[in-house]
């Protein structure tokens, strides 16, 4: 006996992935700026009056006398200077070597023969 099996067909479909992202932006807010203005102030004063005197004073001026001044030139001069030094130096002194030399002494004998 057949017995008929239905198969499921297997299809792909594409998937769709949903991914909720959150993201932080700052954006510019318009702000209101205070600024202090310095208004000048309008004061009225009293006007000075200035006189102008004239006043003749004799003042001394001291007066330049010129003179001729003659300067020496310098000259380098090249000097030997001789500084006597002490030197204490160690000479080896000659020696005398004294040999005693023990020389046979001749005795002459006389003597008389018959």
């Amino acid at each position: 006996q057949e017995e008929i099996v239905h198969v499921p067909k297997i299809i792909q479909q594409p998937r769709h992935h949903h991914i909720e992202v959150e993201q932080v932006v700052e954006v510019p807010v318009p702000m209101t700026q205070e600024e202090l203005v310095h208004v000048p102030k309008v004061i009225q004063q009293q006007r000075q009056h200035h006189i102008h005197v004239e006043e003749i004073v004799d003042v001394i001026v001291e007066q330049k006398v010129e003179e001729v001044v003659h300067v020496p030139v310098v000259q380098q001069q090249e000097r030997i200077v001789q500084n006597p030094v002490e030197i204490v130096v160690e000479v080896p002194r000659p020696q005398i070597v004294e040999k005693t030399i023990e020389v046979p002494r001749i005795q002459i004998e006389e003597k008389i023969i018959k």
